[in-house]
């Protein structure tokens, strides 16, 4: 809960500059503070009246956040993210929406959500919140000859600092990275910023590592990405996606192991 007296000083940092006189002042502080009080009384009351979960918390976030996502993709917007992975998933959360707000609160998901987070606040703090933007969103359009439809391309890079993309990721593991689709991702980003330098920050248990990438994808190899989407030509895209996919139950192209 934020004090009162942050909340008032702010408050007096808006007005200080308009030309009231200083009794009409006071009579707004007054008001501001009465409102205050009354909106923390109501906090605690219903702090009384309820159990306090974090869980529930969380776990409301994350669905009202993933259900928003489906709500308000068009039929012909592409995330970053469904050109990296199998094709066939693009597909599915169409089709199978119940599943796609399930893997909202995976913990391996939440997890890396978290670190998310917390890693783009810590470098706001850095930084300072003029010389970084965060959760920036980029959107491009492309022609598809393959079916004469317009695409939107679009993507949220975690941070950009001056003419760097930040990418940050969270791994169990800390072996062979930097991994071939974080790179394809990053790439992306910087085809839609129209920057050229980027850094993917690993958070692992055993390492804390950056790599560097330079130049964005090549507009031919993107439209290959989208072709794939539209096509499903590659599914999956790499072997080990299927050990991690909610839609592998149901879906005819899963490799099983042998």
């Amino acid at each position: 809960m934020v004090p009162s007296s942050l909340i008032l000083v702010t408050f007096i940092a808006k007005f200080r500059k308009l030309s009231i006189s200083y009794k009409n002042f006071i009579r707004l502080l007054n008001i501001a503070e009465a409102y205050i009080r009354n909106r923390v009384n109501k906090s605690m009351v219903n702090f009384m009246e309820s159990r306090l979960s974090i869980v529930n918390l969380l776990y409301s976030w994350r669905m009202d956040e993933a259900r928003k996502r489906l709500e308000e993709k068009l039929d012909n917007e592409i995330y970053v993210t469904d050109l990296i992975y199998c094709p066939l998933k693009y597909k599915y959360q169409k089709i199978y929406r119940e599943l796609a707000l399930g893997v909202a609160f995976n913990p391996v998901a939440l997890y890396g959500e978290i670190i998310h987070q917390g890693l783009e606040r810590l470098l706001s703090i850095l930084f300072g919140v003029d010389n970084i933007r965060v959760e920036v969103e980029y959107k491009k359009t492309i022609y598809l000859n393959l079916d004469n439809n317009t695409y939107i391309i679009k993507g949220r890079v975690d941070a950009v600092v001056g003419d760097y993309v930040i990418e940050i990721k969270s791994s169990s593991s800390d072996k062979n990275l930097p991994y071939e689709h974080h790179i394809i991702q990053t790439k992306i980003y910087l085809w839609l910023s129209n920057l050229n330098k980027a850094l993917i920050i690993y958070i692992t248990p055993n390492r804390i590592v950056e790599y560097q990438v330079e130049g964005a994808i090549s507009d031919r190899e993107l439209i290959g990405l989208v072709e794939n989407i539209i096509t499903c030509q590659q599914t999956p895209r790499y072997p080990w996606e299927c050990r991690y996919c909610t839609y592998s139950i149901l879906c005819p192209s899963k490799i099983t192991s042998t």
